[in-house]
């Protein structure tokens, strides 16, 4: 049992910060959480937080967990290149994540590591998984930004063309354990603007997506541009990945597609951290960045599901210490501080459809917990001063005691 004691919590969406407050963790739930009624019996660890705040475990809904920010090796690596994943999991619960959503990895793999680190044998955050990337056949990625490597085209990649039977490549992807099925909708070649590559037709999109929902997985699908985002939305997308990317010409959200997004419930997922990182004020591809900012803000302020993800790891983009970039352009975007905290917590539990167990300070939940300095819902700077992580009711990160 571990006691924290004298703490702010920060629940979630919705409520206000709770000082002079205990949380009582048993195994690896939260028993209790909220005003001090004295230490219980049996407790192992007791810790004087001296007000500090906690704050549930964050959660990145969009990684590539087997990727690596620099230029060593292949953009996407299986479990031996990686040492199962050692950096993404060291540097993803350094900065207070305790649950990821995979979004492309290799197979089988990173379903193997998943069910491995669940129990605890690795000290992993939790992962939610999409394994093998559906792509048009010589389109994006693997033909843009992953050069064509044929390691990434047999263990991450589901390559579509005109023969490709949709139905069965999912269900394969389904049995094979994926908890999300990943598709792109992409024709812009990053690496040789301004060419084009082959994408995904709108018909196969749709059919990916039903057969998604057929085999019981949500699909989540990458765009570039607000058209492409229109067409993924109305293809019925559980989530969208990223907006505009650099090179996108079309930024421009109507009023007919937020009210979509907002009447159907898509979240979107902006990545707004990794548009900056990529942009190139010397380069041909025309700048998105403001242009983003400005469309978020739109998404924001109608009330559309916001999810918080990264794009971490790919270069430029490190995970762990992206995540708190990421919420600081969300607030930079129209969020307050609390609200996108709530986002990178409860609302991306609801995402990844553990809204019962992960995501909030709660009795019976997941005792996956972050401890900071000073209040991250005046400042949300403040989510970087990360002093305790706790990951399943175990202390992983400990700063009180070192003296950080």
């Amino acid at each position: 049992m571990i006691v924290l004691k004298n703490a702010t919590i920060f629940r979630g969406a919705g409520t206000p910060p709770e000082s002079g407050a205990t949380i009582v963790v048993k195994g690896d739930r939260i028993e209790s959480a909220g005003a001090y009624t004295g230490i219980p019996d049996g407790a192992d660890i007791i810790i004087d937080l001296k007000g500090r705040f906690v704050l549930p475990g964050f959660i990145d809904a969009h990684v590539h967990f087997g990727g690596t920010e620099g230029f060593d090796r292949a953009s996407v690596g299986d479990r031996f290149e990686t040492y199962d994943y050692l950096n993404s999991r060291t540097e993803a619960l350094k900065w207070g994540i305790t649950a990821v959503r995979s979004a492309g990895d290799f197979t089988p793999g990173i379903f193997e590591f998943r069910d491995e680190a669940a129990p605890g044998h690795f000290v992993s955050p939790r992962i939610v998984a999409a394994g093998k990337m559906i792509q048009a056949r010589g389109g994006h990625p693997l033909d843009t930004v992953f050069g064509g490597n044929e390691k990434i085209a047999a263990g991450a990649a589901v390559l579509v063309d005109d023969e490709t039977d949709i139905d069965e490549e999912v269900r394969l992807l389904a049995d094979a354990g994926a908890d999300w099925i990943k598709t792109f909708i992409s024709d812009i070649n990053k690496l040789d603007y301004p060419a084009s590559v082959p994408r995904i037709p709108p018909e196969k999109i749709k059919q990916i997506v039903n057969a998604a929902h057929k085999y019981g997985k949500p699909c989540m699908v990458h765009v570039d541009n607000v058209t492409q985002l229109r067409e993924a939305a109305q293809a019925g997308a559980d989530s969208i990945e990223h907006i505009v990317s650099t090179g996108a010409t079309e930024t421009e959200f109507d009023d007919d597609l937020i009210q979509f997004l907002v009447d159907k419930r898509t979240f979107v997922v902006p990545t707004v951290f990794s548009i900056f990182a990529h942009e190139n004020p010397n380069g041909a591809r025309p700048l998105v960045y403001e242009k983003l900012i400005q469309q978020v803000n739109k998404l924001v302020s109608a009330g559309v599901n916001i999810g918080v993800g990264t794009d971490a790891s790919i270069p430029f983009v490190p995970i762990g210490v992206s995540l708190h970039e990421e919420l600081a352009q969300l607030v930079k975007c129209g969020m307050t501080p609390a609200a996108a905290i709530a986002a990178a917590t409860s609302g991306n539990a609801r995402l990844l459809l553990c809204q019962d167990e992960l995501g909030s300070i709660s009795p019976g939940f997941f005792a996956d917990l972050v401890v900071v300095d000073g209040d991250p819902t005046s400042d949300i700077g403040n989510t970087k001063n990360i002093r305790l992580v706790i990951l399943n009711g175990r202390i992983v990160v400990d700063g009180i005691a070192s003296g950080l």
